[in-house]
């Protein structure tokens, strides 16, 4: 099965930006919460309202993982939806786009937080509404890792592919020619698995 990446985190911090991007260094379908809910045309904002929004989105993200990798951009702010999307489907991995709320006000280029803060927008996650931090998942801080930086924290957790030069050769001491060829091999960065067959000679 394939991975699923979920980031979380406050609008704003960096989630879009950081899908877009890692979708270029991996093979992935990217879902991102914003442009669901055009789409869907869903304004339910209350609790219930946003358990089924995730709840929906994850099954999404499920179906189209049988055939590649997913990258959700979601707020997703409520600790036992996520918790109960996680159980649900096993490759989902939480990834938690952490930001300071000064930092996500100044990032907004739609005006978002300003319309929160003066009211004119309801149940607004970070203002209105409370947004439920995770715990025990990889926290990547968008206020203090450039766009690069998130984006290789996450490839070097979860997409790194350990690769492997096997040598077979005759029984023989080890000498010289082993030493000089696996260390040409170490020198690319790749790892050396040596095979003994510790038998007696007939």
């Amino acid at each position: 099965m394939n991975k699923i990446i979920w980031l979380t985190g406050l609008p704003c911090s960096g989630k879009t930006t950081i899908a877009n991007e890692l979708g270029r260094h991996i093979n992935a379908e990217i879902l991102d919460g914003d442009d669901i809910r055009s789409i869907i045309d869903n304004q339910d904002f209350s609790v219930e309202g946003r358990r089924k929004h995730m709840m929906m989105v994850a099954e999404m993200a499920f179906r189209f993982s049988k055939h590649t990798n997913v990258i959700v951009a979601l707020v997703s702010p409520i600790k036992f939806v996520r918790d109960e999307i996680k159980s649900k489907y096993p490759n989902i991995i939480e990834v938690f786009v952490k930001c300071g709320i000064e930092e996500c006000v100044r990032r907004d280029t739609k005006g978002l937080y300003k319309k929160a803060i003066a009211g004119e927008i309801k149940n607004f996650t970070g203002i209105s509404a409370p947004y439920e931090e995770p715990v025990g998942v990889l926290k990547i801080e968008t206020d203090k890792f450039s766009v690069q930086e998130s984006v290789s924290l996450i490839l070097e957790n979860y997409f790194k592919s350990k690769q492997y030069s096997v040598f077979i050769g005759r029984y023989q001491p080890l000498h010289q020619g082993h030493v000089k060829l696996i260390s040409r091999v170490l020198e690319e960065g790749k790892n050396v698995c040596v095979a003994l067959r510790q038998t007696p000679i007939n």
